[in-house]
């Protein structure tokens, strides 16, 4: 009798074990995880082949369902590098508000149609953040039925102020200004579309994950000065769009708190405290003033060489 037939006899644990592994090991060529096969190419080949001789269609799918979620990709960038005045982003340029922001995020979403980057930054003060920018920016024209959300945004009732260009048929633009408050490290809001972006599970939590492994606080409100602006492709059909959520923190210099009570930090709250509405027309009357340099960044005019007017810079949540 051999060793192997002895231990065959002798271990019923080991038995099992080797039997459960072999009929694993056939289960996961017949029916092959997609990222199992896109971590190992040479896997998905042999599986493709031995879904092919069993006449299964679904194989070949499988395989581009694994290439598409292979062209999501998610970078941290390290977060002691700064960035200050006009920086390239997606083929455009993208002015900061005043102050030093770190790069925390960068994600490239290609797997609907090979076109979005989403890059996120932050700036903080003695570790309480100051300003939270989520930049996002096509890279490929998308179909315009694509872009509904970002329009969706800009006119919910829930915002504070709204404003936006007549529109022309070859472009939508709007900014708005909008309260965001901040629970158990997730973002709030009455706008609905706007909470679609705010609690994507694709990059919002990350980010915000990192934040606090990296030691910075969020206020808990925010004040979302956004700005969107949509255009038909000159390449080709479809659109191409940039939005730019700059979240500002109303809290006074170094601190976590901010003034007023939370229900006041909302549309309907914000008329019976004075306090509110002069951080919001601040920050309305900041945004206005910051659109036409968004404008030029969109179309790649900057002088990235000079400095940016400080006055157009400087943020009512900047404390210098």
């Amino acid at each position: 009798m051999s060793a192997f037939t002895r231990l065959w006899h002798r271990a019923p644990l080991w038995r099992t074990a080797l039997i459960t592994t072999g009929v694993c090991g056939l289960f996961s060529v017949l029916f092959p995880a997609p990222w199992l096969t896109r971590q190992l190419p040479y896997y998905g080949t042999m599986t493709a082949k031995v879904g092919q001789m069993l006449g299964r269609s679904s194989a070949a799918p499988a395989a581009d369902a694994s290439a598409d979620e292979g062209r999501r990709m998610v970078s941290q960038p390290p977060m002691d590098a700064q960035f200050e005045g006009v920086i390239p982003f997606a083929g455009r340029q993208l002015p900061l508000p005043a102050g030093k922001w770190h790069p925390v995020l960068n994600y490239q979403d290609d797997i609907s149609h090979g076109e979005i980057l989403t890059s996120i930054f932050v700036r903080s003060e003695q570790g309480v953040v100051t300003g939270f920018m989520i930049a996002q920016a096509t890279t490929q024209s998308l179909p315009a039925s694509d872009t509904q959300m970002l329009q969706d945004q800009c006119h919910s009732t829930f915002n504070f102020t709204v404003n936006d260009l007549p529109q022309d048929g070859k472009q939508t633009e709007c900014w708005m200004t909008s309260p965001i408050r901040v629970v158990n490290n997730l973002f709030l809001t009455s706008n609905q579309a706007l909470q679609g972006l705010l609690s994507s599970p694709l990059f919002i939590p990350p980010a915000l994950q990192r934040l606090g492994m990296m030691g910075f606080d969020l206020p808990p409100v925010l004040v979302d000065a956004a700005w969107t602006h949509i255009e038909k492709s000159k390449s080709g059909t479809g659109v191409d769009f940039a939005t730019i959520h700059t979240l500002l923190s109303p809290a006074l210099a170094g601190q976590k708190a901010v003034p007023g009570a939370p229900e006041d930090w909302s549309h309907a709250g914000m008329a019976s405290s004075p306090v509110v509405a002069d951080f919001v027309g601040r920050t309305d009357h900041w945004l206005q003033g910051w659109l036409p340099y968004l404008r030029k960044g969109y179309n790649g005019t900057l002088d990235s060489g000079s400095r940016l007017p400080a006055a157009a810079t400087t943020d009512p949540g900047f404390h210098g």
